[in-house]
């Protein structure tokens, strides 16, 4: 049989009678079972909506009606003087027209009434008689049912009145509902008495027909029956949710990069933080949520920590709520952060909330590093083992040997946890049991550095900083290190890809560009409609996070300025002292030890060697000053060499007959880069 290539195929250019059938490809159809019965149960809805069950939900839905019920009361309050004249005109005009029903009612209706006025006026006597005749059998009966109501309330009155002692404020209340009542059926149709306390809503109520006619903006989908809804819209928090199958082809990411069409199309015509989308069920699929109001525009709820409480690094931190205002947390126990946006979007009010959650947990050692100087983590000095600000030379050598420290201590760590029983640390990594005991030293250390791209970008340190960083982030999770990076300029310099590949959390707030966004999302995240450059100035402390859940989240994270964040310090250091763990601020600050990387090099240099492989170099450095080099590898002695001048390059020797190849320094190349008087001194 000769098989039709594909690409090639034309229904005109081939007989398909002439081709063989074959046999059937469709699956036999067959009767559901029990399991199949049994497995939607995991489909049923559940009975109390989620946003009901969440807690943080209920407090904000009862925050915003005790305000909103303020509010409504005191608006209304300074409009009464015009509310009462309003009543004063429309409640006679109101009792004349019950009046005047009644009584129309009463004689058989107004158009009746009116016939016969018109027959009297025509000497029309036979069309009077017989109208007459029709009024009388009309209003007969209604006449004893308007006597019999009228009598039904005078006795009821009266009753009250003998048999109930009802107070002077009651027959006020009586007589007040009454006018108002009548005031209420003598205004103008289109003049209510009381003012609106909210304008309309921004927006019709979401439907098939509005979601198809937005969608069909985007350029995707042909008709509107190319868009198939698996579930009817639904109210979902404060907005509406429409889950949508998407035609044939197009996937929930293509729909995604088209947000800005969908919301300002002419079904929709909103802003575009009050439209949001996300996956669905398979790629085919899309979530459209639109919110009452503008995201930017509703309150932030408080951070559950602010006043009271203590936090469990092991446990997820309250980070802030998604778009539907429901609370987020994250867990940054075995991950590092690295946080990206341009200036003025609130990067440093995020990793200061990280830290202040950090410190409510008193095993924490925390570190903070304020590379740009203005003082933002200052109230944090308190509570930090280790704190660093500014960008001056002494505050970078301090930071260059706290970070050299740090990675000496994650090789101890390493020891640590290699030497413990199996049934102790099972998954070699640091526990809360394991970080209790103090005897271990395996406590958790979070590293905070704001504005990390002065480190990066360093002129004298900067490869060392990046050799130490990268080592940090890539082991240090698992042993009780993690890494808080902060930058507001993602670009490869800045945020090295070492740097940024493997952080395991990375959020990134309004930047101005798909390589910034790549840069601290991840690769193809623009691409896939995953897009800070989105949000506007007005969407400050809101971002993309990825890495915590299962797809990468919008994030409004909560809102604690400075003032606050000192009370929160405060209370951060009470808790330190109880439990022993606060930082002794009378100890010395450790300063990186003073050396000249090529002056050590020549130091422990091989006399009559013109070239030494950097796996030779390293551990005689390490000898020389252990203080310094003991933590010290290849990679690292490499970045330090390029920083200082002397890049490493291939070497060829000779070992026992057989030749390898492996990175060191050229004796010429250390020779040029030291000053005239110490190239005499090694030549001689």
């Amino acid at each position: 049989m000769t098989s039709i290539p594909f690409d090639d195929y034309d229904a005109e250019a081939y007989d398909l009678e002439a081709l063989p059938a074959g046999g059937p490809v469709d699956p036999p159809d067959r009767k559901a079972t029990f399991a199949d019965v049994v497995s939607r149960r995991d489909q049923r809805r559940p009975i109390v909506p989620a946003s009901v069950r969440s807690a943080d939900q209920r407090r904000a839905l009862a925050r915003w009606a005790a305000a909103f019920g303020l509010h409504t009361a005191a608006y209304h309050v300074t409009r009464s003087p015009k509310y009462a004249a309003k009543v004063a005109v429309y409640a006679p005009r109101g009792a004349w027209r019950a009046g005047r029903f009644v009584f129309w009612w009463s004689v058989g209706g107004r158009d009746n009434w009116q016939l016969m006025n018109s027959a009297a006026n025509r000497d029309d006597a036979h069309t009077w008689q017989s109208l007459e005749r029709t009024r009388a059998k009309r209003s007969g009966g209604r006449l004893w049912v308007v006597g019999a109501a009228a009598v039904a309330l005078a006795v009821l009155v009266a009753v009250t009145a003998l048999a109930v002692d009802v107070p002077p404020v009651g027959w006020y209340a009586a007589v007040v509902g009454l006018v108002l009542l009548a005031a209420h059926y003598g205004r103008p149709a289109d003049r209510p008495i009381l003012d609106r306390v909210t304008p309309g809503r921004a927006y019709r109520k979401l439907t098939a027909e509005t979601v198809r006619a937005a969608l069909l903006a985007t350029g995707y989908g042909k008709e509107p029956g190319d868009f198939q809804f698996p579930r009817e819209i639904v109210r979902d928090g404060p907005g509406y949710s429409a889950l949508v199958d998407l035609p044939a082809g197009v996937t929930a990411a293509m729909v995604m990069d088209k947000r800005a069409q969908l919301a300002g199309s002419p079904a929709l015509r909103l802003p575009l933080d009050q439209v949001w989308l996300r996956p669905g069920k398979h790629a085919g699929q899309v979530e459209i949520w639109v919110s009452d109001v503008p995201v930017s525009q509703t309150k932030q709820a408080a951070w559950p920590l602010l006043k009271a409480g203590r936090a469990d690094i092991f446990k997820p931190l309250p980070l802030g709520t998604n778009e539907r205002g429901a609370a987020l947390s994250a867990l940054l126990m075995f991950t590092n952060l690295v946080i990206g946006a341009i200036p003025r979007m609130g990067k440093t009010f995020v990793l200061r909330l990280v830290l202040l959650a950090a410190a409510l947990d008193p095993r924490v050692e925390l570190w903070a590093a304020d590379l740009k100087g203005t003082g933002d983590l200052g109230m944090l000095e308190d509570v930090a083992h280790r704190y660093y600000v500014g960008d001056d030379d002494d505050e970078m050598e301090a930071l260059l040997g706290g970070l050299r420290a740090l990675s000496q201590e994650l090789r101890r760590r390493a020891k640590v946890i290699r030497g413990l029983p199996r049934d102790v640390c099972p998954e070699s990594k640091v526990t809360p049991e394991l970080a209790a005991r103090k005897s271990l030293g395996l406590h958790p250390i979070v590293v905070g550095i704001d504005e990390c791209q002065v480190m990066f970008t360093h002129a004298k340190h900067g490869d060392e900083f990046e050799a130490l960083c990268t080592d940090l982030i890539k082991r240090g999770p698992a042993l009780g290190i993690i890494l808080l990076l902060a930058t507001q300029r993602p670009d490869a310099k800045s945020l090295p890809t070492g740097i940024s590949g493997n952080a395991g959390a990375r959020f990134c707030l309004r930047v101005m560009g798909q390589q910034e966004n790549d840069m601290v999302l991840g690769t193809s995240m623009y691409r896939n409609g995953y897009r800070a450059t989105s949000f506007t100035a007005a969407d400050k402390g809101m971002g993309l996070l990825v890495g915590v859940y299962d797809d990468p989240t919008m994030v409004r994270t909560y809102y604690v300025d400075a003032p606050t964040a000192e009370r929160v310090v405060a209370r951060a250091v009470e808790l330190r002292r109880e439990a022993g763990t606060l930082p002794d601020s009378e100890a010395p600050r450790e300063r990186v030890p003073s050396y000249n990387l090529l002056d050590d090099v020549r130091a422990v240099w091989v006399p009559g060697e013109t070239a030494l492989w950097s796996e030779l170099i390293v551990p005689r450095l390490a000898e020389l000053r252990p203080d310094v080099y003991g933590s010290w590898d290849v990679k690292t002695f490499g970045a330090a060499m390029k920083a200082a001048g002397v890049p490493t390059v291939s070497i060829h020797r000779k070992l026992d007959g057989k030749g390898s190849t492996k990175y060191g320094v050229q004796l010429d190349a250390l020779t040029a880069a030291l000053p005239a008087d110490d190239r005499r001194a090694i030549e001689d």
